[in-house]
């Protein structure tokens, strides 16, 4: 695609564990060009998500030209140590542009909700709730796969993969799961887990999530107690945070992430567990892209 005339313009960035989604507006909302990289989560390696962020919005540029008047960024472990002020100062200091980083929740939602009170829920590679209600805002989760992120892909994948390791080292007889998880990696011997697990990012783990989440839904024991376990902790987390905002009134919960937006049977358990301790709720499933939301945010930050 070659270069095209633009006056000015705005990127929004939304950056997870798995990819980051880089999208021009002009000043009037309309979409100009669309790309994508790898990983935009500062937790999992600064230096890379950095050169992530950064390679997609040279592509933007490059077919743009250079009248980029402000990059706003939602991006996973933006908020840990120095993240905020390392990706600010990169990029302005490459781009010459005005710049702000906020977490990935922050934009993703404004976009989900529409800028209405209410609760998201994110289970993708990692998860995380947060909610908005009368200007108070509360978060649970989103403590990196370390720490927690019980429910996201990564866990999924994570608890499938004990089950084919106890499954070796007691000597039990192999699982459906643990067939179907190994034959869809091309995996056979026990050195090729380890370095399967040790020598990939988290996105790369994360991407078996849907083969346990099939295995499940035809039935197989352990998958299905993994995704009851996965679909009660996101459950959790989101009632965290309806407790802490005391919402007392029908709550929209908008939920993000493809273990919650493309599997029908996680969405579904999440409902039955959410209903178990919020009496009103209404579980919203918006396609539009955080970026779009980083686009208002940037016009009303330039409007001032």
């Amino acid at each position: 695609m070659g270069r095209v005339k633009i006056m000015e313009y705005i990127i929004g960035i939304d950056g997870g564990g798995t990819k980051t989604e880089a999208i021009a507006y002009d000043l009037h909302g309309n979409e100009l060009y669309k790309n994508y990289s790898d990983f935009g989560n500062l937790v999992l390696d600064k230096k890379k998500a950095l050169y992530n962020i950064a390679s997609s919005i040279d592509k933007s540029i490059k077919v743009l030209g250079n009248n980029c008047v402000y990059i706003y960024l939602g991006l996973a472990g933006v908020e840990v140590g120095n993240n905020k002020e390392f990706i600010e100062t990169s990029l302005k200091d490459r781009f010459n542009t005005k710049v702000k980083a906020v977490n990935d929740a922050d934009i993703a939602l404004s976009a989900v909700l529409e800028g209405d009170n209410g609760i998201l829920t994110i289970a993708g590679t990692g998860s995380i709730s947060y909610g908005i209600y009368n200007g108070i805002t509360a978060r649970a989760g989103g403590w990196g796969h370390l720490l927690g992120d019980e429910g996201s892909g990564y866990f999924i994948a994570i608890e499938a993969f004990k089950i084919v390791i106890e499954e070796r080292d007691l000597g039990l007889k192999e699982s459906k799961l643990s067939r179907l998880l190994l034959k869809s990696l091309n995996i056979l011997t026990d050195e090729e887990i380890k370095n399967f697990i040790y020598s990939n990012p988290k996105g790369v783990i994360a991407a078996a999530a849907p083969v346990v989440i099939e295995a499940a839904i035809d039935g197989e024991k352990n998958a299905v107690d993994i995704l009851k376990k996965s679909a009660q902790a996101l459950s959790d987390i989101t009632c965290a945070v309806y407790r802490r905002l005391s919402i007392n009134e029908n709550v929209n919960i908008g939920i993000k992430g493809s273990v919650l937006t493309k599997s029908s049977r996680m969405r579904d358990l999440f409902k039955e567990y959410l209903s178990r301790n919020i009496e009103s709720f209404t579980l919203v499933n918006n396609e539009v892209s955080p970026a779009k939301r980083a686009y208002y945010l940037a016009m009303k930050e330039l409007n001032k």
